[in-house]
Parts: C-alpha cells; structure tokens; sequence
C-alpha cells in the first residue's frame, strides 16, 4: 500500500507541473491552494522511494527465496505479466532537473547529474524485464503517444554514456564541494556516495551483457569493466557495505514489509530449497540466521542447531504436495525470529558492496582482467563472502544464537523463541572443496554465482533472476508448480496499453519472438 500511495504522489506531481500546458474552463479560476512548482529536493526524494523492490512478496517466489503453499493466497507459477511501467518515474526525473533550474541551481547541479543516474537506472530496469523498449522518443513531451521502440544494445549503450557522463558531472561538483542537493534520504546528500553508486551500477549493467563480451566489439564490455575497476581515482566504486545503496526500514512510518502484524501470513510462505538446499550442503552459518527449522524435523529429535533440520520447499510441486508437507511440520519458514519479532527487519540493499564483490571476481574468471585493487578473483570472492557474512553478524570465528519458533508457539507468549548456540568458523567453513575458489575455471565461476545468489536473498530486486536467466546457476526449480510447461519464464511482458495505443511500434518489437509477446521469448542480451 506505501508503493501504491508513493506512486500515486509522484505522478499526481508529475500532472501538476504538466498542467499548465493544457486550457480548460477551469483556467478561468485561480485556485491559490494548487502548487504552480515544486522544489527539486521534493521529486528528488520521491524518484528515491521509488526504487525500493519491498521483500516478501510475488518476486521472492521469482528468485526461488520463498513459495507459497496454500493456493488461496497465490501461486509459485511463472506466467509474468507486464513489467514495470517507470516512465512517470522517468517524468518526474525529467521535471526535478527543471525545477532544480527554476529555483537557480547552475547548469551543472547534482539533480541534474544525478538525472542521468536515474534514466540509465530506470531505462535498463524496464529493458531487462521486457526487452527492447520506447526510450530516445519516450520522454519528448505529451505530444508523442506513439515513441518508438529502442533496440535493447541501444538502451545499454545509452545508459553507459549517462553513466559515464554522470561521474565526470560529479567529479566536478564534488572539486567545486557543490552542497546544492537536498532530500537525500540514502546518503544525506553526499555527492560521493553517490558516484560509488553510479559506478558500481555501471559495472552491474556490464556483467549483464556477459554473453555479448567476446562477440561484440561495439559495446567493450571487457574494456569498459577494467577502466573502471583499474582507476579508482577516476572511477570510485563502493569500499565496503557502508557504502551501499540501501533502504532503512522505519516503525511506524514505513514498516518492513514482513513484520509481527503480518505474521500470520508467514505460515502461508515456506522458504525454497533453491536456498536452503545450497546452504546446508555448503553448511553454511547463514541458514540459521535466515531460516527456522522444519517444526516436524525438530520434534523427530533433530537438533535446531544441525544443518539437517533444515528443509525447503519445491515450487515445482502440486500446491496440494506443499500444502500437505507443510502441514505435517516438513517444511521450513523464513526465520521468524529475524524477520517478523519486530517491524523493521532488515536493511535492503538495492545497489550494494557485496554484489560488487562478485561482479569483479567473475569479470577476472572470464578473462575480462587479470585483477583489481583487491587482488585476483579469490581476493574479491572471499571478500563478498565476507561481507555477506557480515551482514547477518556472523563472525569469523565464534558462536551464534539460532532462534527457532516451537510448534505452536506464539510471537505474542512470553520468551516463545528456543535459542540455540552454533559455533562457526571461517577458515573452516572456506576449506571445503565445494566453497574454497576452485580457479578462474567454470567450476570457479559456478562458486562465484551461488555465492552471489545466497548474498540476494531478500534485496537487490530481481537481480537473482537475472543471473539465473543468464547463467543458469543457481538450478531454479520446475514442474507442476512452475505452470508455464515446467519452463522458467525470461522476460516479462509489454503493458496492454501499448497493443492499441502504440501498435505498429508494438508489432515491430514482438516480431522478434514470431510476433507474440512471448514471456518465453530470448531477448537480445540472452542470444
């Protein structure tokens, strides 16, 4: 409900700075309560709202994090409908750089760097869900309801230059120690910040194109990636998890989305074994802070400290099969302790450190350079296996509380939650065959993806999927449940609207998939 009520804010601002050009009888009337302009800082803070994916939820069940069990309330099937619709976003980003102008901001500003930012953000966003999309027309005004379609290598091609042009727009204000911005509530208007983030993005869009490094010249992605991780003085990239771009939950005013007042709704969401299959075959420490044991398996004996006492569901079984396992205690839910003892969870990153860690090692593993500041791809895999640890107050080497929820206990009972002490140890845990880097090899890489994997689990978006979608790792699970004729779905719809209100450009961009809008279809960046 906060998502539906920040957009509909953002778009009623949208319609009062557009609706000076158009004459109605109600022009004949002044209301003197209707804001003729609005400050930049305001559409600045309201572009940031936006760009929170909140956890728990139908893209939790697309990552294979969480599935539903009971088919009341939802389903685990990939029948994508449309994707997002982020040109209203994209006016509004449109309309901060103008009122940033209007207020007396000089032609090179923060809102206006930060614009590029944002259409590079927005536009890919939009393109790695449904492909090629309307972008170089789709921001010229109201008078073209009828944009053409850009293909997807020009989308990330344009949002290379942005990129490119907002660290150079930066670097310049942060030299002139510009403190013009305002509504900042990611960096307190720390410039930055904010050019880490710029180029940290930029080297997620480059790992995107992962299948188009070696085959084509035009977009140096090899290139690209190595002048920025190589030249920090140029290029600064995130240092560490403080940098992240992330959200802060915050009770009463906006509640992670998972919380004591929804925790009915958890029994009715069992974690994936995508997830936890892959943590407890790792033994991963992580998996007690982010999942409950299976009730029934504890109350067999197993002990809620075991990794055994673990087990997730498949999403490509019948909801009957779900529903009937998780009814006999087999299943595991999210940790209940974490995520719905209180109303603030945890933070989610949207653009973060860890991920960053990742890209740069499978960059080195493919050959795209030899190393970074850090070191070689171990270096920079250890290091976000480190910080992903980190996030979840693990220590390198210690102990930990597992907290568990016994059958029938309730959040509202005094102490309801047993606690259980594990001992973890890095060193130990890093040794094993299946996590020590196995070398820039496909086995490596296959390391590198998992480890990125289990880093998502509730943030970051669709990230999850996109990586699966581009290298198949980790095995996302099909069947009955999956709908879709056991198939994964790779890209998500056009919005309805454009089948008759945009047809002949609509026609031409789903010629590629034999004229269908095909959620199956293979877009560009996956040939």
């Amino acid at each position: 409900m906060k998502s539906v009520i920040r957009n509909i804010f953002t778009a009623g601002i949208a319609l009062l700075l557009t609706a000076g050009c158009k004459k109605s009888f109600d022009d004949l009337y002044t209301n003197k309560n209707k804001p003729l302009s609005v400050p930049a800082s305001l559409l600045f803070n309201g572009i940031l709202s936006s760009m929170i994916d909140p956890p728990g939820g139908q893209m939790d069940r697309t990552n294979q994090f969480q599935l539903q069990n009971n088919s009341y309330f939802g389903n685990n099937q990939y029948l994508f409908g449309a994707g997002d619709n982020l040109y209203a976003t994209l006016t509004n980003v449109v309309n901060m750089e103008n009122q940033a102008k209007v207020f007396g901001a000089k032609d090179q500003n923060p809102y206006r760097a930060l614009g590029k930012f944002f259409r590079a953000y927005l536009f890919s966003r939009m393109s790695l869900q449904m492909g090629d999309i309307p972008m170089s027309e789709a921001l010229n005004g109201l008078g073209n309801l009828k944009p053409k379609y850009d293909a997807q290598k020009v989308v990330f091609q344009k949002a290379f230059l942005w990129l490119d042009s907002a660290n150079t727009d930066l670097t310049q204000l942060i030299s002139n120690n510009d403190q013009s911005l305002s509504g900042d509530l990611y960096f307190s208007n720390n410039l930055k910040n904010w050019q880490k983030v710029v180029n940290t993005f930029r080297l997620r869009l480059l790992v995107h194109l992962s299948r188009k490094a070696a085959g084509d010249a035009d977009l140096n992605v090899a290139g690209q990636f190595s002048d920025i991780v190589n030249n920090p003085a140029k290029y600064p990239v995130m240092e560490g998890p403080a940098d992240n771009l992330q959200y802060v939950w915050l009770n009463p005013t906006n509640k992670y989305p998972m919380n004591r007042e929804t925790f009915a709704d958890g029994a009715l969401n069992n974690i994936s074994a995508t997830y936890v299959s892959l943590l407890t075959t790792l033994k991963d420490p992580r998996v007690f802070i982010t999942a409950d044991p299976a009730p029934g398996i504890v109350a067999a004996g197993t002990s809620p400290g075991s990794f055994a006492a673990f087990q997730g569901g498949d999403p490509g079984l019948d909801m009957g099969v779900l529903a009937s396992q998780n009814g006999g205690g087999k299943l595991s839910y999210i940790n209940r302790y974490r995520y719905f003892l209180g109303y603030t969870g945890e933070t989610t990153p949207i653009i973060g450190y860890t991920e960053m860690c990742f890209n740069i090692a499978e960059a080195i593993n493919r050959g795209w350079l030899s190393s970074g500041p850090k070191g070689n791809a171990e270096a920079y895999y250890n290091a976000g296996i480190k910080a992903s640890m980190a996030f979840y107050n693990i220590p390198l080497k210690g102990t930990i509380t597992a907290y568990s929820l016994p059958p029938g206990a309730k959040l509202t009972d005094p102490n309801p939650f047993v606690a259980t002490p594990v001992n973890v140890d890095y060193d130990t845990y890093y040794s094993q065959s299946t996590v020590k880097y196995a070398g820039n090899n496909d086995n490596g890489l296959t390391q590198i993806l998992q480890q990125k994997y289990l880093a998502f689990f509730l943030n970051s978006g669709l990230e999850p999927y996109y990586n699966w979608r581009r290298t198949g790792v980790p095995v996302f699970t099909t069947g009955v449940g999956t709908g879709n004729n056991g198939k994964i779905a790779l890209r998500y719809k056009y919005p309805t609207a454009e089948q008759s209100a945009n047809t002949a450009n609509y026609n031409a961009a789903i010629a590629q998939y034999n004229n269908v809008d095909d959620i199956n279809g293979k877009m560009w960046l996956l040939k």
